[in-house]
């Protein structure tokens, strides 16, 4: 799995520059474990390697951050199950393999998500080229309730692959943030998000894990305390690109 996220802020009306953060590289091993009679497979996975790719131009600052990040992912492992049409029944994260808090961040919650989302959802109706579907999922992320619309287009269909397009929503009501290190009594509120993205699969039904190409846009809007009684509202906006490619060890 390869990374590409770009980030800004605006506060007051004023908005700051975008910054790229530097790419990162995750490699994954799934391992099945059983398979049901009803075809559900159940599988142990784990991070085999986590790196950052730095470029001269980006700041000391944000390249350290990005590190710290990725190494608290180096050593998850867990299991997963997925159901004979795609559906997700599960992600858990083995509790040994989480090294410090920073392994309950961002970035463990993108494994989990590419995880939870590794199969396309196939509907119960046999369906051909051009066939539409909706899966609609509530989801906890980092302590936030979202709410999680896909909408599925079959572009193109063979003996035992195909294409799939998928039209990716997210919307979350206001709600109050877990911030690391608040003083006691403070409390971060997301005011809205709004997440939107399309993802192109190319899947082959002999293989456990598709191609696929994800281009995104989340916009978040947070309020906490400032200075004497007031609020301090704070708009980020993060682009996000995800390029997923399976091969067989």
């Amino acid at each position: 799995m390869d990374l590409r996220t770009a980030a800004s802020t605006e506060f007051a009306g004023a908005k700051q520059p975008e910054i790229p953060l530097p790419p990162v590289h995750i490699v994954l091993e799934l391992d099945p474990q059983s398979v049901t009679a009803s075809g559900d497979l159940r599988f142990a996975w784990r991070v085999s390697s986590a790196a950052v790719t730095a470029d001269p131009m980006t700041p000391s600052q944000i390249v350290d951050g990005m590190r710290a990040e990725v190494s608290a992912i180096e050593h998850l492992a867990g299991t997963a199950a997925v159901t004979a049409r795609g559906l997700s029944g599960g992600v858990t994260v083995t509790a040994a393999t989480t090294v410090d808090a920073g392994a309950t961040g961002q970035m463990a919650e993108q494994i989990r998500q590419t995880l939870r989302d590794i199969a396309v959802p196939l509907p119960e109706e046999e369906v051909g080229r051009g066939a539409r579907w909706q899966k609609t999922a509530q989801l906890d992320a980092k302590g936030s309730h979202l709410t999680q619309t896909d909408a599925f287009t079959l572009l193109d269909l063979a003996a035992t692959g195909g294409t799939v397009d998928d039209v990716l929503a997210q919307t979350a009501p206001p709600q109050a943030l877990k911030a690391t290190g608040m003083a006691a009594g403070a409390e971060a509120r997301m005011e809205s998000m709004l997440a939107s993205g399309d993802a192109k699969t190319q899947f082959d039904l002999s293989r456990l894990v598709p191609q696929t190409r994800f281009t995104g846009t989340t916009t978040m809007v947070v309020s906490g305390p400032s200075a004497g009684d007031s609020k301090r509202r704070v708009t980020m906006i993060m682009r996000v690109g995800i390029d997923i490619q399976g091969s067989p060890r």
